[in-house]
């Protein structure tokens, strides 16, 4: 019988194979959610990251935009508004089909629920408007998700902060 000093033994080989199998069984719940994750934290990236340029672009351009949330289409809408906040965001078609061209449609699976504003104003089954404005505020609002796994979750737009707060759960103001 000849001994290889370079080699493994059996007990050795059987205890890196134990430790290893340890670790993915603890890993592999994690890992779940980067697998088919991917959609939810595209959601959460592509609302967070227009929120944020869009209080920035007001401020900077000196002109009033508008999130257009599509609560029957499941799809988000960015356009610079024109006219008068009383006028509504879109007085004129030419303005609608540029939005057309800035939205983010949801993965299937997901849907908007609700859109809340301040002061009990409850938004649901239509298209709402958040708008964004010169003087570097928002409009307060909260949007309510649902995924596919019919998880819930909600992205608060604060009026004076650049960050959407995102929580694990339909919230309230």
């Amino acid at each position: 019988m000849i001994k290889n000093p370079h080699a493994f033994t059996l007990v050795e080989i059987i205890a890196v194979i134990s430790l290893i199998s340890i670790v993915l069984l603890f890993a592999a719940p994690r890992m779940d959610g980067m697998l088919f994750g991917d959609d939810a934290r595209k959601v959460s990236k592509w609302i967070i990251l227009n929120v944020a340029d869009l209080k920035e672009k007001s401020v900077r351009m000196q002109k009033r935009f508008v999130l257009t949330i599509d609560m029957n289409g499941n799809a988000f809408r960015i356009s610079e508004a024109t006219g008068d906040a009383a006028d509504g965001p879109f007085p004129d078609n030419n303005i609608k089909a540029e939005a057309a061209e800035k939205s983010f449609d949801l993965p299937q699976g997901f849907r908007v629920n609700s859109v809340l504003f301040p002061k009990e104003r409850h938004v649901d089954g239509s298209t709402v408007d958040v708008g964004f404005y010169p003087d570097g505020y928002s409009d307060r609002a909260i949007i309510h998700l649902t995924d596919r796994k019919n998880r819930k979750k909600s992205y608060t737009i604060e009026a004076f902060l650049q960050r959407v707060t995102i929580h694990d759960d339909h919230v309230q103001f």
